[in-house]
């Protein structure tokens, strides 16, 4: 799949749910960043999500990484999604309850590794 193609699957991915789930008027905020990982380092995108809020996600990288999803509650970090040998992958994620979430990747190759994302959020209704 190209780049392209995961930036349309995550839209698509993004966009899916019961008709009418997302508010009328209140499009997605998103957002696209490009980052150089060094080897052995890692990068995180963390945000505030309310109980019910989607969060789109969509990446393609240089070289295989490890990703995750993760929050912190009671001292424990909790991960709805976790994924190693990565190079490119498209989700959606429904927030049980308002938290802090992370994406997050790990570079554990041993040299730079390109990586693209887009990520975005609506609100889903009840």
């Amino acid at each position: 799949m190209s780049p392209l193609s995961a930036w349309t699957a995550a839209a698509l991915l993004f966009a899916a749910g019961p008709a009418g789930a997302e508010e009328a008027g209140a499009p997605p905020a998103e957002s696209s960043k490009s980052v150089k990982l060094p080897a052995n380092e890692f990068h995180e995108e963390c945000m505030q999500l309310a109980a019910g809020q989607r969060l789109g996600y969509a990446f393609h990288a240089a070289a295989p990484l490890e990703f995750n999803l993760h929050y912190h509650r009671d001292g424990k970090i909790l991960y709805p999604v976790q994924k190693t040998g990565v190079v490119k992958l498209a989700g959606s994620f429904t927030s049980p309850r308002s938290d802090g979430y992370c994406l997050m990747w790990r570079n554990p190759g041993k040299g730079a590794a390109a990586l693209e994302y887009r990520f975005g959020t609506a609100v889903v209704g009840k």
